[in-house]
């Protein structure tokens, strides 16, 4: 092509394309006209042209304008598989798997990429049937495509049949055994998920950091403190104390475990902890009861430079109404709008009308649930009516009972609180009534649980459980002890 230009100028064209780099790509010729000036014309190699062509098909598709982008891709007149590629991923990008099938079909030659790209858009699309057909006529299958194939089949819930293609895989690295893992961990199987990682580690593969925090998602959900040290050993062992989504993860796997200690020695570890860090502090020490732990964790926190956030002030009024701090719980709700512009939630709310109900404040947490700005639903008048079954408040009782049966008339948990309340009135006649129409809806309140962890042994126990095998033995030392806390009680009272 000939560009008109001064003979002044040729230099500058001659800069630039020297600082552009690309005087093997360029040729300049210069066809005189008058002696005043004359014509550039610039010949670019087939191979750069094709390149800056697909440079360009992907940098539309990056901005949106695919539809462009396929305009550029069918003027070209020589494509190669990488300008075929790059197209379909920008239809991918865009969301629109149909045009990307239709590119693909046309394809003369398809690589591995070409494969991968087609069955993970379809993985993404939710459309894990078409992903799998594709998969079994791909022709060399690579470890991409095996691990996008596991982890569609672990997101649509299929975690049998992505443990089943795992077992068939050749040979799975350590993103494929990351994938299989968080497939188990994500499917709400905490125990296979722990076996998988020990499997992986018996392999002799390197786990990622991936794996490392869905096995510690896993070993939080199973509560075992003596299992959560091994797996923190195997963390220290391979160097990852430092990495802080790691770190995060193993604070709260010693929450749940019950052992404070050695969240604590997990936070030190870290070298640069994030505000995630220290709000699985404080939401730790809040729900179990710790209140000043909990508040000195969130002034640690300010005194690190953190801002705190809504979970932060979660945890601190978690900590606050365990422990019945009414006054400073009042204080922090406050302080959430006037100092951090943060508008209280429903949560926040929940939180404050259950410290000002367990501490005997009814009206107040009666007046603060009628001046939300939010309808309350069920919880908040469950927890007046607790705090009115703990205070003896029939009146308010039964008007939060009132509530109760109006918004969850089916839920059997607020209904047997509802009959307590009843009952504390020698109300029997609707204690039946509510009696009968329990068991004509055949509501039942789901079995509550509780076990504890002995030479890494877990002992589950229900209410009036007898099927242990040491239940000879456990209840009556249960009476001794109940026995003897009535007697120091006794004595403390003389």
């Amino acid at each position: 092509m000939g560009i008109p230009l001064r003979i002044i100028a040729i230099k500058t064209v001659c800069s630039i394309l020297n600082f552009i780099g690309r005087r093997n790509a360029v040729s300049l010729r210069l066809h005189p006209r008058n002696g005043l000036g004359g014509y550039a014309s610039f010949h670019v190699r087939k191979e750069d042209g094709l390149m800056m062509q697909t440079k360009r098909i992907s940098d539309y598709s990056l901005k949106g304008e695919v539809d462009y982008a396929r305009k550029i891709f069918e003027d070209m007149a020589h494509r190669d598989i990488v300008s075929w590629n790059v197209m379909i991923r920008g239809y991918v990008q865009n969301h629109r798997i149909g045009d990307a099938r239709e590119l693909f079909d046309k394809m003369p030659v398809r690589s591995s990429v070409s494969w991968n790209t087609i069955i993970m858009a379809y993985a993404q699309e939710g459309k894990t049937h078409i992903a799998m057909k594709l998969f079994i006529v791909m022709p060399d299958k690579d470890v991409i495509g095996w691990t996008a194939m596991i982890s569609a089949l672990s997101r649509g819930s299929h975690i049998e049949d992505a443990w089943r293609l795992f077992k068939q895989m050749p040979e799975p690295n350590s993103v494929s055994w990351a994938s299989i893992i968080s497939g188990f961990q994500q499917n709400g199987l905490a125990a296979e998920t722990v076996c998988r990682f020990k499997e992986m580690l018996s392999a002799g593969v390197q786990p990622t950091s991936h794996s490392f925090t869905s096995a510690l998602a896993a070993t939080a959900d199973l509560a075992m403190l003596s299992l959560s040290q091994q797996l923190y050993c195997q963390i220290l062992k391979r160097g990852f104390e430092s990495n802080t989504h790691i770190g995060n993860s193993a604070i709260s796997m010693f929450i749940k475990s019950g052992s404070f200690c050695d969240a604590r020695h997990a936070l030190e570890d870290l070298p640069r902890p994030d505000i995630v860090t220290w709000n699985a502090m404080i939401v730790g020490y809040g729900q179990n009861g710790y209140g000043i732990e909990a508040i000195m964790s969130f002034h640690q926190m300010k005194k690190a430079q953190f801002l705190p956030d809504r979970v932060s002030f979660l945890g601190l009024l978690h900590g606050c109404s365990h422990c019945g701090y009414v006054e400073k719980g009042m204080q922090y709700f406050h302080s959430m709008q006037s100092n951090y512009g943060i508008s209280p939630g429903p949560e926040h709310y929940a939180c404050m009308v259950d410290l000002l109900a367990r501490a005997g404040f009814l009206k107040e947490a009666h007046k603060l649930i009628k001046e939300m700005p939010f309808e309350p639903t069920c919880i908040f008048w469950r927890t007046l009516l607790n705090g009115c079954r703990i205070w003896g408040d029939l009146e308010l009782g039964f008007y939060a009972a009132g509530h109760i049966l109006e918004l969850d008339p089916y839920n059997s948990s607020a209904c047997l609180m509802v009959m307590d309340i009843y009952a504390s009135a020698g109300r029997w006649k609707e204690v039946e009534e509510m009696r009968r129409q329990m068991r004509e809806r055949e509501a039942r309140k789901e079995l509550g649980c509780s076990w504890i962890e002995i030479k890494g042994m877990v002992h589950l126990f229900t209410t009036r459980d007898d099927t242990h095998p040491e239940t000879d033995h456990i209840y009556p030392t249960l009476q001794l002890l109940s026995c003897d806390v009535a007697y120091k009680a006794e004595v403390v009272r003389n």
